[in-house]
């Protein structure tokens, strides 16, 4: 009995400084509630969410002597909330999806959204019917193309064009980005092109609150956006309009790339940099102004004051801003701040981020998928986290009363270096598996590019938006716009320099999973096990390293083939179609320095032959022949292991290892391994599941009557 009297004590002394903890790992239950309702190939029954949360709900009643057993079945309770919340948001956003493409039809619709952007504009579409569709198939929006040369139709503008609609894209990989999810949630059911310029029509006379709110905001967006693009021209008018109002659409691409590769991406989305500036500066000013009147700051907080105050601006500016995932958890943090403020607590905590990113959850589940979400929790989470283990004080003032202004900007600098290495190192992770590429020199460029925002141009902005009402917002923009340039060009300087960004292997989920647990582990336990969820960060830097990538990669319009080299890398066959896929595997995989070989030659480095009827890949004791042509698949049908066809296999091959084109357009873009034991293929129809935001994908009769 000592031994284990012994044992208990040990686990007490562990466990005991957790206690407060609790509600933190109920927020990360819930969100892998959300996670487990995703990660379901079909979609789940019923009864599911009532069955979990009821079973967790009914041992807690019951397991009052057991306070172990209590808090699994919490966070059992948690993560089945969690799945019901995901559940909920489906059936509220839902919508039917087009399953194919239409011809030409004419539409009079109600614009709902309206996207500038550099070679092309889009538009959301709401209030329509499709001829030839029945009202229970229409979906309740469409995004719609145009080309940038047409004028883009404003927001609660009510309009007719000429169109064609087809249904949204699938993923260009089994572990790709998912349009259709991502669509779905925002009860888009199918996309499309005009093939005319649009024409006004009478405007609605029913708009609902909710839609003259919105048509409100997106005037008001546009006339901040046209009042910077007048002051500040080009690319830097683009970027300062985004830190402001959050359309980042309308920057050029080669920009935004260059942002990117210098690891600065995250000051054009509208986050905690830009919330936290604005919220302090209001909140120092009205301070000072009501301590001018001595009598009022004698009877009233003006501290509590200047938060009421707070909250007001940053809602406005998370209004005008677009709402971004990353706008809204900064807001709901400030936010959470200020309510602390006025109830006398602790303003900034573990507990503030839990809170926001429950309610955050709550409401867009769909989010805990999304880069921006996970990056900017992540990042914060780690910062906070740090701070409450050491909390760096800058004193402005010596004992004696002499300033200490040196030692406030070294210890500021210092505190800069701090924070790139720690949010950097924790959204590395994320950066690696959702873009396959790390910037080498962020840390060097957020030294700069970080005060010059922080310091010079969020203050401008600030500046020329208190004044523009007023018509004396020219000077602070020109001010802005002068900061912008130096920051454009700080990250095309740094985007030019050599090895720039390093090229990750793909990372698959289950990685992914593993090491985000292992950082918030690392984060919110209190003790020295926290160390411990660093172990759980190896298999998620290893996995890549040690996975296998493809042989061969096929389209799911069978016009675009690849094959990896030595190291990986992609070797695409030439051609013209499928651009945007062509961008995507490159991404994904790293492009290599070897060639497609020509009709009638082969790459022995590659394994490839070819001739006008097709290619024969050969690896590892295995042949894959990709056959371009009906008379090359029934040529060389019988001495391969597995077939590829642009074609419909039909009678012409009767090899059961066969993928056409028929195949193709049913279960999207494929994967291929050639290895000793054979040959395993992986569709993106083997990934995805037939899901309700997957209804689109065409189904065999409909693939078979479009092959040809």
């Amino acid at each position: 009995m000592g031994k284990v009297d012994a044992a208990r004590e040990k686990l007490k002394a562990v466990f005991a400084p957790q206690a407060d903890r609790a509600f933190l790992w109920c927020v990360v239950a819930f969100g892998m509630g959300i996670a487990l309702f995703f990660s379901w190939r079909n979609d789940p029954p019923p009864w599911f969410t009532l069955a979990l949360s009821a079973s967790a709900l009914s041992l807690i009643l019951r397991g009052r002597r057991f306070p172990a057993l209590r808090f699994l079945c919490l966070l059992l309770l948690a993560a089945g909330l969690g799945h019901g919340a995901a559940e909920l948001r489906t059936w509220l956003v839902r919508t039917p999806v087009l399953e194919r493409e239409t011809r030409a039809v004419t539409l009079h619709a109600w614009v709902t959204d309206a996207e500038k952007r550099p070679d092309s504009n889009r538009v959301v579409l709401s209030d329509f019917s499709i001829p030839g569709i029945e009202p229970k198939a229409t979906p309740r929006h469409l995004r719609i193309t145009m080309p940038a040369s047409y004028e883009l139709p404003p927001v609660g503008a009510r309009i007719s064009m000429r169109a064609v609609l087809r249904p949204v894209s699938g993923p260009v990989l089994p572990d790709g980005f998912q349009f259709q999810r991502f669509l779905y949630f925002e009860s888009i059911g199918g996309g499309g092109y005009t093939l005319g310029k649009w024409q006004r029509e009478d405007p609605p006379q029913d708009l609902t609150l909710m839609e003259r709110f919105h048509v409100w905001t997106d005037a008001l967006r546009r006339t901040i956006g046209a009042h910077i693009n007048a002051v500040v021209p080009g690319g830097d008018g683009a970027v300062a309009a985004a830190l402001i109002n959050g359309e980042q659409n309308a920057i050029p691409d080669d920009l935004q790339e260059a942002y990117r590769v210098s690891g600065i991406a995250h000051l054009l989305s509208i986050s905690g940099v830009h919330m936290s500036l604005l919220a302090g500066v209001v909140f120092f000013v009205m301070r000072r102004l009501l301590a001018l009147a001595p009598s009022l700051a004698l009877r009233i907080d003006t501290k509590k004051v200047a938060a009421v105050v707070s909250l007001a601006v940053i809602t406005f500016y998370v209004v005008i801003s677009g709402m971004s995932v990353p706008a809204v958890r900064s807001f709901l943090m400030i936010g959470v701040v200020m309510v602390a403020i006025l109830l006398d607590r602790t303003a900034l905590s573990v507990r503030t981020i839990a809170w926001a990113a429950v309610v955050l959850m709550a409401l867009y589940p769909d989010a805990v998928f999304g880069a921006s979400f996970q990056m900017s929790f992540v990042a914060v989470l780690a910062l906070v986290s740090l701070y409450e283990q050491t909390w760096l004080r800058v004193r402005w003032r010596a004992p004696d009363g002499r300033f200490l202004i040196f030692h406030a900007a070294a210890v500021y600098m210092a505190g800069l270096v701090v924070t790139d290495i720690v949010a950097g190192g924790a959204t590395s992770l994320f950066a690696a598996y959702h873009f396959n590429r790390l910037p080498t020199y962020s840390a060097v460029t957020n030294l700069a590019a970080v005060p010059l925002t922080g310091l010079w141009i969020m203050p401008s902005a600030i500046l020329g938006l208190i004044l523009m009402p007023f018509g004396g917002d020219a000077i602070p923009l020109r001010v802005m716009g002068e900061g912008v340039t130096l920051l454009d060009n700080l990250a095309r300087t740094v985007a030019g320099w050599p090895g720039a960004q390093v090229h990750v292997p793909p990372m698959e989920t289950w990685a992914l999973v593993t090491g985000t647990l292992g950082i918030i582990f690392v984060c919110l336990w209190k003790g020295r096990w926290r160390w411990v969820g660093f172990a759980a960060l190896v298999p998620a830097i290893v996995q890549p390293l040690l996975t296998a990538p493809p042989d061969f990669l096929v389209d799911d319009t069978a016009r675009v083939f690849a094959v990896s080299d030595s190291r990986g890398r992609l070797v695409i066959k030439p051609g013209r179609a499928g651009a945007f896929v062509r961008e995507a595997w490159t991404d994904r995989y790293g492009a290599s320095e070897a060639l497609w070989p020509k009709n009638g030659e082969s790459a022995a480095i590659l394994g490839v032959a070819c001739d006008g009827a097709g290619c024969i890949l050969k690896r590892r004791g295995q042949k894959l022949l990709m056959a371009f042509t009906a008379v090359g698949l029934a040529e060389d049908c019988e001495d391969v292991q597995a077939a590829v066809s642009t074609v419909a296999a039909r009678d012409l091959c009767r090899q059961e290892n066969v993928t056409d084109i028929i195949d193709l357009k049913r279960e999207g873009a494929a994967l291929f391994w050639l290895t000793e034991k054979g040959i395993r293929k992986r569709s993106v129809a083997d990934a995805t599941g037939n899901r309700v935001w997957m209804r689109g994908v065409l189904n065999a009769e409909d693939a078979e009557e479009e092959a040809p």
